[in-house]
Parts: structure tokens; sequence; C-alpha cells
């Protein structure tokens, strides 16, 4: 079977289409199996696959590549679950995230063995490509290096809850607004979610990083938005 030679964000791998029907397919990259469900949504009769576990996701380190015990997003997507919490151990592997991407879910895996440090996200985050998502403290855990010079994955990344800036409440994904939980005069608390946002069929929870006040709120039930929009200003 034909082998195709990628290169994804300067990564190589190597794919074979395995297996194809008209409701899943089966490739191989790099010497490891993924199961892909195909869902198309004029067919929603079409049989679902069974799956007891998400799917590994590819590995997102290359062979010369500095682990500085920052997990980050390899992809688009929202927060499923998180299957450790902060001081577990943890082997070079072993899944720490499930992130649901394209109508599927995958696991987000342990480059290294050591120590889950801080969590930064929730579940029912939406999150980008980059953002960070934990961090992880081991013998494999090397320093930033001190000339400032860093890869793609150690860039800083936007918070993957929707960030203020200026006092303005930020669409941190495209979606449709399910609901709205504050009104102008409410006071929200740091962490407080303040609405609800349907992203890629999964509702997810847009929360507040500061305390303050809601000046204004800046969309409605059932608007569409954009990455970057501004939902809510706040007087911080």
């Amino acid at each position: 079977m034909k082998t195709y030679k990628l290169k994804i964000n300067g990564d190589k791998y190597e794919a074979r289409v395995l297996e194809y029907t008209g409701t899943h397919a089966k490739i191989n990259v790099n010497g490891r199996d993924y199961l892909i469900e195909i869902e198309d949504d004029a067919q929603p009769a079409l049989p679902k696959l069974e799956q007891n576990k998400a799917v590994p996701i590819a590995p997102a380190m290359s062979a010369n590549e500095v682990f500085t015990g920052e997990v980050r997003a390899p992809l688009p997507g929202v927060i499923v679950s998180i299957p450790v919490k902060e001081g577990d151990k943890v082997k070079k592997g072993q899944a720490i995230i499930i992130i649901e991407a394209m109508k599927m879910q995958s696991e987000i895996a342990a480059p290294v063995d050591g120590t889950i440090g801080k969590i930064v996200v929730k579940e029912k985050s939406p999150v980008q490509e980059g953002d960070l998502l934990m961090h992880l403290a081991g013998d494999e855990v090397k320093e930033k290096p001190a000339n400032g010079k860093q890869n793609r994955n150690q860039n800083p990344a936007p918070a993957p809850a929707a960030t203020p800036k200026d006092g303005i409440i930020l669409a941190p994904i495209p979606g449709v607004i399910l609901d709205l939980l504050v009104s102008p005069g409410d006071m929200v608390q740091a962490e407080q979610t303040v609405l609800i946002l349907e992203a890629m069929k999964m509702e997810s929870e847009i929360h507040s990083l500061y305390s303050g006040r809601v000046k204004k709120v800046m969309v409605s039930k059932g608007q569409s938005v954009q990455e970057g929009d501004p939902l809510i200003e706040l007087e911080v």
C-alpha cells in the first residue's frame, strides 16, 4: 500500500491508509495505527464505531526537541476530560488530557516520565493549537534556552479561557452563543462562567480570568461569533 511522506510544522511523518469504508478509515502514522470515524450530517443513521477509549494523538515532540515542562495543545479542540490531577506521578505515553477535535476524541500523552504540576485548563474549555494545558516536572525536563530562542511549541500562547483585554472578554474560538449567564451590572468573579458557547458540536464554558462588574454584554443568544470577537466588557 502506498506510503505518504508528510511534513507538519517541521516534523516528518510517514502515513499509510490501511482500511477505508464509507464510515471509517484506519491509517498508520509512523508505525502507529489510528482509527478515524467518518460522519456525514446528511446521513444521521450511519453506524458508529465501537471505541472504548480515545485514539492516541500523533507525537507532539520530535526526537531532537527539548521538553521544557509545558504541555501544549497540538491542535484546536475542546477539553473533554483530565484524567490526572496536580501532584500525580505519570509515565511517558500515559494519557493526561482527552481533547475533542473534528468530532473525534484524542489522547494527549505525557511526553516524559514526571509529576503533574499546575493544570491550566478545565473540562469543556476550548483551546487553540499551542495553548498551554499543564506543567510537567521530571528529570527529563529541561530549562528554556537562555538566549531567548524558542521553538514553536515554547512560544507564549493565549489562555484557553476567554481572555479579557482592556476589560473585554474575547471569543477564544468560533462558535454560536447558547446561553448568557451574566447581565450588565452583575459582579463577576475570577474563573466564573460568563456564557456557554457551542463549538464543534460541543458546549463549552467561557470563563472570566478576572473579577469585575459587567459593563456591557456585546452578544445575544443564537449569535455566531468568530475567534477574537468581543463578548462581554468588564470594569476591572
